[in-house]
């Protein structure tokens, strides 16, 4: 080996072990973090909003919300005592199992319903979610 290639070795050996900086800009740290945390449970999110949709008959799902998925708890938004009631006799009827069926990745181990609203109505009688 020449001392020209032993140099350019060394020299590239150098550069390899040199500290580099982790590009730690605003826009940097949310791309990583959407990445790995908030796009894969959207993901997720979304399979199981789509499952709940085929799932319920058509009235059901205009008055039920997935509000939330927390330790493998799911908690729905009901608006009705009637439709709360509907939703309890599917669920006992083996909804949690269709939906597990269809959404493998997603870990539900129960369904909770809860009385609430996620929306308002507007002057001409149409529902516009409002999550605040």
């Amino acid at each position: 080996m020449s001392d020209g290639q032993e140099q350019h070795d060394l020299k590239q050996l150098w550069e390899n072990r040199q500290f580099r900086r982790r590009d730690s800009s605003l826009k940097s740290v949310l791309d990583r973090f959407m990445r790995r945390q908030v796009y894969p449970r959207a993901r997720k999110t979304v399979r199981l909003g789509r499952a709940w949709a085929a799932l319920l008959p058509e009235e059901l799902v205009e008055h039920s919300c997935l509000d939330g998925l927390r330790n493998g708890q799911l908690q729905v938004l009901v608006d009705s005592a009637a439709h709360l009631y509907e939703l309890n006799l599917l669920i006992k009827q083996g909804l949690l199992g269709e939906l597990r069926d269809m959404c493998p990745s997603v870990a539900i181990s129960r369904i909770k319903l809860v009385r609430g609203i996620w929306y308002r109505i507007d002057e001409e009688g149409n529902k516009i979610p409002d999550y605040t």
